[in-house]
């Protein structure tokens, strides 16, 4: 990719999967964060993905149109469809961030990324909680990324609508709502309530949190999930020790030149 190459991608798409949006952005230089702010803000888009070529692989930061995101699963699943399916620049890529690395790479048709997974402690029920999504809640779990809401049905996780007036009142970032399924191992649906997308179309940080979540109920290690959005999203998810792998089909629906 050229500096201000951009490529505009469906990531997690499949069978009625539409996928997350993401804007994947080739630059020289992402250390002006406000230049990138402004950006992502044009695009308006849930992430855009900023890339930099380096000599060990690409420096990456994600952006909303409101704010910078610590982590980015989508997006990165998105810059590594277009790094080894569309230009083909090499078949495993590695992306540094803020708080570690991610690793990409081509899997047969799909592609593939890995990062750490995400640890969870059960704590009791707040009573926000329990008041913004509806009194359905059966076990709450914090992590350093989101926190797992535990529902008492797949039915209650595709047709909850969140109180969103008393979710802004507490100061988490975000809820992962989520149960088993009949048709998939689990879904789920990633609830952000102070951004401007307030609920993510299909998000694979939040997968990086539901894999060791679920390899200890359903004592297995490899899982094939859907996010109940209303764009939907289709992930395949592998716990490997303290590793999450995410596996992914992307559709790329644009390409243009930044000026």
């Amino acid at each position: 990719m050229k500096t201000g190459e951009y490529y505009l991608v469906n990531a997690f798409t499949g069978e009625n999967a539409l996928g997350n949006q993401t804007c994947v952005l080739m630059m020289d230089d992402i250390s002006d964060t406000v230049k990138l702010q402004s950006l992502a803000k044009d695009f308006n888009l849930p992430a855009t993905t900023f890339l930099k070529k380096t000599k060990a692989g690409y420096d990456v930061r994600w952006f909303s149109a409101d704010m910078e995101i610590g982590l980015c699963g989508h997006g990165t699943v998105a810059a590594t469809w277009v790094l080894t399916q569309v230009v083909k620049e090499s078949k495993k890529v590695e992306f540094k961030y803020n708080d570690g690395t991610l690793s990409g790479e081509l899997a047969g048709e799909m592609v593939q990324v890995e990062g750490r997974a995400f640890e969870n402690e059960q704590i009791v029920i707040p009573d926000h909680v329990q008041a913004g999504f509806s009194r359905k809640v059966r076990g709450y779990f914090k992590t350093d990324n989101k926190d797992i809401v535990l529902l008492d049905s797949e039915k209650t996780v595709r047709t909850m609508k969140p109180n969103w007036k008393v979710l802004t009142r507490a100061e988490t970032f975000g809820y992962v709502i989520t149960s088993e399924s009949d048709n998939y191992d689990f879904v789920s649906r990633t609830i952000l309530p102070f951004v401007s997308y307030q609920e993510d179309q299909a998000t694979g940080s939040s997968h990086m949190m539901l894999a060791p979540f679920y390899a200890e109920r359903l004592e297995k290690n490899t899982f094939h999930a859907f996010q109940a959005s209303g764009r939907g999203g289709d992930i395949h998810c592998e716990l490997d020790g303290d590793k999450v792998r995410l596996k992914a089909n992307c559709h790329v629906f644009a390409h243009g030149q930044l000026f």
